[in-house]
C-alpha cells in the first residue's frame, strides 16, 4: 500500500438510533512501556509499516464506519461542504504506544478522506517519529502553542484523543468568537470531563469550556473498537450557526487569558518545553 493511494472509505448510511455493527479482528498491540527516552532503537521502516498496517485495520472498523458517518452528519448540519484543515495535539509516542498508534491512523484516514492539511504536534515526539509524520505528509508544528493557534477562514477540525481539557480551553480562548461555527472538535466528551471536574471543585479555570457548553452540540461515537482504550470518550461538538448567532456580543467580549497557577493542566507547557530543549542541546554538546 502506498501513501498516495487511492482512499476508499464506505460510510453505511442506516437509523441514526440504531447503526447495525460486528466486531473486528484483532491485531497484535504495540509493546507500551513507554520508557525509552531516545529513538535509537526504532526502526523507521518497521514503524512505517505498522502504521500503515493499524490504518487498514481502523479503516475497515465498525468504529471508522461511525466517525465517518456522523462527521458527515455534523458537516451537514453545520451546512458545510468538508474539512479544510486538520490540527491535532496530543498523540503521544505512536513508536511505542498501541493507543497512541490507532489515534495516528484515525488522523490519516481524516486527512486522505478530506484531503485536508494536517498540523500536528506533541512535545514528545521522538525524531524517528517527527520524520515519519512528515512521510504522511502531515505539517509537524515546531513549537509549543499550548493548544492556542488560531484557526484560518476555512474549516478546521481539532483533534485531540486524550488530551487535557485545558488544551481545549486554551484552544477555545485563542478562537473565541463566532468563528467556532466552522470548527469541530473531535475530542474528549465535554460533558463527561466537566461534570467530573465540577464534581471535584476543579473547574474553576476551565472558563471557556464551561461558557461555551450550553452552545455545543455533542455528537457521542460508539466506543466500539477492538481496543477500548484508545478512543474511549472521544466525541464529536460542533457548533451550530443558529446557537452562536444568539449569543450576545457581550459574551465574546470577555477574554482574559486563562490562568493555571496551582492547578493540575496534565500537559507540557512552553516553558517546560523550552527546559526540555535545552536540556537535551546541553547533553549532545557534551557528548
Amino acid at each position: 500500500m502506498q501513501d498516495n493511494e487511492e482512499f476508499k472509505l464506505v460510510v453505511r448510511r442506516k437509523k441514526r438510533a440504531s447503526l447495525v455493527r460486528k466486531c473486528s479482528d484483532s491485531k497484535v498491540p504495540l509493546a507500551d512501556d513507554g520508557n525509552n527516552d531516545s529513538d535509537f532503537d526504532i526502526d523507521y521502516e518497521t514503524l512505517f509499516r505498522t502504521i500503515l498496517e493499524a490504518e487498514v485495520e481502523l479503516r475497515n472498523s465498525v468504529f471508522a464506519d461511525d466517525v465517518f458517518y456522523r462527521l458527515e452528519d455534523s458537516l451537514n448540519a453545520l451546512r458545510l461542504d468538508g474539512v479544510s484543515e486538520i490540527l491535532c495535539y496530543g498523540l503521544g509516542h505512536f513508536s511505542r504506544r498501541r493507543a497512541s498508534k490507532y489515534q495516528l491512523a484515525l488522523l490519516l484516514l481524516l486527512r486522505k478522506y478530506y484531503n485536508s492539511r494536517v498540523h500536528v504536534y506533541d512535545p514528545v515526539f521522538y525524531l524517528r517519529e517527527i520524520q515519519i509524520l512528515k512521510r504522511f505528509n502531515c505539517n509537524v508544528i515546531e513549537i509549543n502553542e499550548e493548544g492556542k493557534r488560531i484557526v484560518q477562514d476555512g474549516v478546521t477540525l481539532i483533534y485531540m484523543p486524550h488530551c487535557s481539557i485545558y488544551l481545549t480551553n486554551n484552544f477555545l480562548y485563542t478562537n473565541w468568537s463566532k468563528k467556532l461555527s466552522k470548527c469541530i472538535l473531535l475530542t474528549n466528551s465535554f460533558s463527561i470531563v466537566t461534570d467530573n471536574l465540577i464534581k471535584a471543585n476543579r473547574s474553576v479555570s476551565l472558563d471557556y469550556v464551561l461558557r461555551i457548553r450550553p452552545y455545543v452540540t455533542e455528537i457521542p461515537l460508539r466506543n466500539n473498537f477492538t481496543y477500548k482504550d484508545v478512543f474511549s470518550d472521544l466525541n464529536i461538538h460542533i457548533f451550530l450557526e443558529e446557537n452562536i448567532n444568539a449569543i450576545p456580543q457581550s459574551f465574546w467580549n470577555k477574554r482574559d487569558e486563562p490562568c493555571y497557577q496551582g492547578t493540575e493542566i496534565h500537559y507540557l507547557t512552553a516553558a517546560q518545553t523550552e527546559r526540555m530543549d535545552l536540556t537535551n542541546r546541553c547533553t549532545k554538546d557534551e557528548t
